[in-house]
């Protein structure tokens, strides 16, 4: 025996057991690291269903950049559409009747912003969108809201009524689901170390010195292109310019040259 009393066998088993017990948490933190939420439960049991023609025209009616993508594009659009409709979780709460196509419009928001990009799936940001029929009072901010991001849950929240709204018009930059998936987004390249997320964080820092400098801000007080909600903060500058990015790119790049290229190289794509 030796100073803690154990025999040559015990010692085989103890050591045994620790190697078990670090490989479980190896094994744990690289599933995390590379698999996220690919493999979880609710994923298992719902695979990716087919887009339907019926959806496909319905996509086309009320997404006006989808309209203007090539056969690739439209391809590499309605697979990613179809992946993340069938594995994030919905929750509908009071009497919604158009589940489907509010389904649609969070999952045509969250494939839009990340078209260029290779990761789509929101794994670290949204684990679940949750629907209401208009206007809710939120827990968290403690008023009553059309849309919010959760980044500790996880959760995007929405009015049904306002994020169809959002849709409705294609070139007024106010998109609520657009609005909404650009926070999720900020939030999913946070701690990611892959390339396009370096170059989505570095974007963030470019824009965020740009939004903060005075000469900026003296900029904005003269325009109303950037609605005013954008200049409560940095984040939600962020968003409101997401929706301009999308719905009014020609006007973007023309009055603000050097934020729209910034956003671009973001984004690694171009809707004009």
């Amino acid at each position: 025996m030796d100073g803690l009393g154990l025999t040559p066998t015990q010692k085989e088993i103890a050591a045994l057991v620790l190697a078990v017990g670090l490989l479980y948490v190896f094994a744990r933190v690289g599933y995390q690291q590379f698999f996220g939420e690919r493999f979880t439960f609710y994923n298992v049991f719902h695979p990716v269903r087919r887009i339907t023609a019926r959806e496909r025209n319905f996509i086309s009616s009320f997404l006006l950049p989808y309209r203007q993508f090539n056969d690739k594009e439209r391809k590499i659009f309605l697979k990613r559409f179809a992946w993340f409709k069938s594995k994030k979780p919905f929750v509908f709460y009071g009497d919604i009747e158009n589940k489907e196509e509010i389904k649609a419009y969070v999952s045509a928001s969250a494939i839009l912003l990340t078209m260029g990009m290779n990761d789509f799936r929101f794994e670290r940001s949204i684990s679940r969108i949750v629907i209401y029929p208009d206007q809710y009072y939120s827990r968290i901010g403690k008023s009553h809201h059309i849309g919010e991001y959760n980044p500790n849950l996880r959760i995007l929240v929405f009015s049904a009524e306002d994020l169809a709204k959002g849709f409705s018009i294609p070139n007024d930059n106010r998109n609520l689901g657009i609005h909404e998936v650009a926070h999720a987004l900020m939030f999913e390249t946070r701690k990611k170390a892959s390339w396009e997320a370096r170059r989505f964080k570095v974007g963030l820092i470019q824009i965020k010195n740009i939004f903060e400098s005075r000469e900026f801000q003296d900029t904005l007080s003269k325009t109303d292109y950037f609605r005013d909600y954008g200049m409560t903060n940095f984040y939600e500058f962020f968003a409101v310019m997401a929706e301009n990015f999308v719905e009014s790119p020609k006007q973007f790049k023309s009055e603000y040259s050097e934020l729209y290229d910034t956003v671009k190289r973001m984004f690694n794509m171009e809707l004009i």
